[in-house]
């Protein structure tokens, strides 16, 4: 919503979240968040992008989304929290629905997940989301330039595994 527009901008104001992303710049100003919000309302991208909100207060803490990407061959997965969130099984709880989302409501039979070689939280984020790791490659990040990356993918087949598992053990 264009009301989160000033708390988005303070909260991705961070080199530690811009410099583990592909498209946010540092400095992340008021004018980047506005114009984030306004594609986002206009929807012009591919996809899903979600706010991640506290339930009990409805504060942004982070963003998350399920889009089409080129350079994954289908639908990718990405998610980013304020610095005060990390830790608290945040990322884990939006990629998980993500994942859900992705095999519920398309066609894919696979999804797709890149974290920077230097980021550990997002990797172990990706790891408890049942992710196998597919290899090395390197992006663009508008904050950090040309970046070594690992890829990701989960397919359908597994992602049905893991939801019987957890229904067997219920």
């Amino acid at each position: 919503h264009e009301d989160d527009v000033p708390e988005l901008a303070a909260i991705a104001n961070n080199r530690q979240i811009t410099e583990m992303t592909s498209r946010m710049p540092f400095p992340y100003r008021l004018s980047d968040a506005e114009t984030f919000v306004g594609n986002c309302l206009r929807g012009e991208h591919e996809g899903y992008i979600y706010a991640v909100t506290l339930a009990d207060t409805g504060h942004l803490i982070g963003f998350c989304g399920l889009e089409k990407r080129e350079r994954s061959g289908g639908f990718e997965i990405g998610f980013w929290l304020g610095e005060n969130h990390w830790g608290s099984g945040y990322a884990t709880e939006a990629a998980s629905a993500l994942v859900d989302q992705a095999f519920r409501s398309t066609g894919a039979e696979q999804v797709h997940a890149v974290c920077r070689t230097v980021n550990p939280r997002s990797r172990n984020v990706i790891a408890k989301c049942g992710f196998s790791f597919v290899g090395l490659d390197e992006i663009d990040s508008v904050a950090a330039g040309r970046v070594p990356v690992e890829r990701y993918a989960l397919s359908r087949g597994a992602w049905l595994e893991r939801k019987a598992d957890v229904r067997n053990r219920a």
